[in-house]
């Protein structure tokens, strides 16, 4: 993951002319967005764990406050008036008190924000908003055998609220956000189900360098010579032809497993995954449609009193989707999407195997996004991707399943098309 970051900034940083808020002056389809990267350190407040002491009672435990500094990617939209971004954690941390150690944090967040004034050279802006936050709570308790607990995995949406100051292409600043679902059933053993609560409050303070990507193309748009070469190099058919994709993605596990509903409620729904995400693709301009192949490979596992169970997803996707209107560069695609698929399913009880199960499916689901696309002739943009895959599973025995349905995020994938960049 860290590589593919890496890569990705680099290959932005390479094409771009840094000019701050290019839409004061005029607001543009050339001014309609502006990338932004940055860091910024996470703390939370509050929150309550439960757990059995060495006489099987239980016991309560507060939860410290932890600071974690996350990557920071995305841009401001709208000229200024909404700013969408992601929040990678960097570090993972854990504490260990009265025989406890507990892990929490919220995973990948996806940020988005509104500014009912737009952001502006030296001036401080209230913004309110909301995110797309996993959380993740892990306990182990050192006080019984296979103490393990369950790795519980709740996606929250949090409502923000903060300020903004801008001086030139820097953004500083400081926000707040309420989770109000943060009370969570949580077993402490195999058997015992408690209420725990998880921190309501979390603050951030953020730095984030804004880079403008797009207005060197505007004057050639507005003098019409953007249009004279689109035109002329659409009859040659120089518009159509293969383009590359890459990026992070995250797949999230919808819905609880029959199999662990019925026989093991112990354990949670399954994490996040994070993965590479790779395309090759055909771009066909006449018709404004994209056909793409593309490749994931993603796991995720749990371990949790004395069973360990571990899913994988081998998955080649054959996309088709169709660009719906632009709105300033703002371009939605949908599509349906097939795929060839590698599901297997392992568990283990007391280290013992107990299944060992591996399909080959046909899988069918959904894609949508939009592209950041200010005209059709760069040879490189911006793209969010989402693929819904609703109905995948692998059966165990003749009355429960293992699921596979998953929702796929690609916040941010760079396409880059080769024949436009010679």
């Amino acid at each position: 993951m860290k590589n593919t970051i890496q890569t990705l900034i680099l290959l932005i940083l390479s094409s771009q002319i840094v000019i701050s808020q290019a839409y004061i002056n005029k607001q543009s389809r050339h001014r309609f967005a502006q990338l932004s990267m940055g860091v910024d350190v996470e703390t939370n407040f509050g929150g309550i764990a439960k757990y059995l002491n060495e006489n099987g009672e239980i016991n309560t435990l507060d939860l410290p406050s932890t600071y974690t500094p996350r990557f920071l990617i995305g841009g401001t939209h709208f000229w200024g008036h909404a700013d969408f971004y992601i929040a990678i954690p960097l570090l993972r941390t854990q504490f260990e008190e009265n025989n406890q150690v507990i892990q929490y944090l919220r995973g990948v967040e996806t940020v988005f924000k509104y500014y009912p004034w737009r952001i502006e050279s030296d001036r401080i802006i209230p913004y309110l908003g909301f995110s797309i936050a996993p959380f993740y709570y892990e306990q182990s308790n050192n006080n019984i055998d296979y103490g393990n607990g369950p790795e519980l995995n709740h996606t929250n949406f949090p409502l923000l609220g903060g300020i903004t100051y801008n001086s030139g292409n820097h953004l500083f600043e400081f926000g707040v956000a309420w989770n109000y679902t943060n009370k969570q059933d949580y077993y402490i053993n195999q058997t015992t189900k408690e209420n725990i609560i998880t921190p309501p409050v979390y603050m951030n303070f953020s730095y984030r360098y804004l880079l403008e990507t797009t207005l060197s193309a505007e004057q050639d748009w507005e003098s019409g010579r953007t249009k004279e070469i689109t035109e002329k190099l659409a009859t040659q058919n120089k518009l159509d032809g293969f383009y590359l994709g890459a990026g992070l993605s995250s797949a999230f596990w919808l819905g609880k497993n029959s199999y662990n509903e019925n026989e093991k409620p112990y354990i949670e729904s399954y994490t996040t995954s994070i993965m590479p995400d790779f395309t090759l693709g055909y771009y066909l301009h006449n018709t404004d449609l994209n056909i793409a192949l593309g490749y994931r490979d993603y796991a995720t596992s749990s371990n949790t009193y004395g069973t360990y169970q571990s899913l994988n997803r081998q998955s080649v996707v054959l996309e088709l989707t169709k660009f719906l209107f632009d709105y300033h560069g703002f371009v939605p695609f949908v599509g349906p999407s097939v795929s060839y698929e590698n599901l297997s399913f392992e568990e283990k009880i007391l280290g013992n195997t107990t299944y060992d199960i591996s399909e080959d499916k046909i899988g069918y689901g959904l894609t949508f996004g939009w592209d950041i696309r200010p005209n059709r002739i760069q040879s490189w943009l911006l793209r969010t991707n989402l693929r819904w895959f609703p109905s995948m599973e692998v059966d165990i025995n003749n009355n429960s399943t293992v699921s596979f349905n998953n929702l796929e995020f690609n916040f941010i994938q760079l396409i880059i098309y080769p024949d436009r960049m010679f």
